[in-house]
């Protein structure tokens, strides 16, 4: 695998994405506490929390949320340090995936209504102001559309969320936790202006530990996170990546193939062997008899003399 120039990887710009999702998936309470802002709602019991990780994005739902037709909301969760225009179309694309996961094709064609979560894809952005100066928007796929849909036949959207200081501060009421990952992200960004991300980052947990800021999840992951090298991901990476996932895929689809053949290997075997099996008890039987009718024979004539 190809690396940088004098060998050195770089520090993965998107590290605050990463660290979103690490954050809110390494104690179910902060994530509960997330979900709760968001829906306004105020669930306490962390094991009816369900997530799953989607490449940098958190996918949230609860087991027993009655408020929703079927099983729950599915909520994905992104924090992004970049403003872009194309939210929509990047949270259209998740949760088709979702989608498909979720319900099989093969009820696509019934005539009753297959109900499905409601899809909520928010947007967590503390990028620069002038990016972003409200305190929320709603984006909308139809602005993409090359030709302007009137009807509003369909759509889209993404709801981005300001985390930056001075927005959202009701927000930041309900979820503790969410403003103070707003603060640390803020420390490590104006560290980055004079020292590498690695440095800024090392620098800002033990700002934060003594300030009580994520206490609890410093004292326990700090060192871990201090240690991770986030890596910037490179196109070769991303082949290489998909280049062992299809070799794996190859490989299952093999063993499948000498599984399948190996049953049907089998049921043949077993054929043959019964049918001869079979062959060999009616040899048995037709020499039983023959053997039965000389007997038989033998007899007659001692009885005749």
């Amino acid at each position: 695998m190809k690396r940088h120039a004098q060998g050195k990887r770089q520090a993965n710009r998107q590290y605050k994405n990463n660290l979103f999702v690490y954050l809110f998936t390494r104690k179910k309470k902060y994530a509960l506490s997330l979900y709760n802002a968001m829906n306004g709602t105020d669930y306490t019991n962390e094991e009816d929390l369900e997530f799953k990780v989607l490449e940098d994005v958190l996918f949230v739902r609860m087991k027993n949320d009655v408020s929703f037709v079927f099983d729950s909301a599915m909520n994905l969760y992104e924090h992004q340090s970049t403003f872009s225009n194309n939210m929509p179309l990047r949270g259209l694309y998740y949760f088709a995936d979702l989608y498909r996961k979720l319900i099989p094709t093969t009820v696509l064609n019934q005539k009753k209504l297959v109900r499905i979560p409601v899809p909520k894809y928010i947007v967590f952005y503390n990028g620069p102001i002038e990016d972003m100066p409200e305190g929320r928007r709603e984006l909308r796929l139809s602005d993409a559309f090359l030709v302007t849909d009137e009807t509003g036949g369909f759509e889209w959207t993404a709801t981005v969320v300001n985390i930056n200081p001075g927005y959202n501060e009701e927000l930041f009421v309900k979820c503790e936790i969410l403003r103070e990952y707003a603060v640390f992200v803020e420390k490590v960004r104006k560290k980055s202006v004079v020292m590498s991300p690695d440095e800024a980052m090392r620098e800002a947990i033990m700002e934060c530990i003594e300030e009580g800021i994520l206490l609890e999840f410093f004292r326990k992951y700090g060192e871990e996170i201090i240690a991770m090298e986030w890596y910037e991901v490179t196109q070769e990476m991303i082949w290489e990546i998909q280049r062992e996932e299809a070799i794996e895929d190859a490989r299952e689809e093999g063993m499948q193939q000498g599984m399948q053949q190996g049953i049907e290997q089998g049921i043949r075997q077993g054929k043959m062997e019964a049918e001869k099996a079979y062959a060999k008890e009616r040899a048995e039987d037709k020499k039983i008899i023959f053997l039965l009718r000389q007997e038989i024979e033998n007899l007659r004539r001692q009885l005749s003399s």
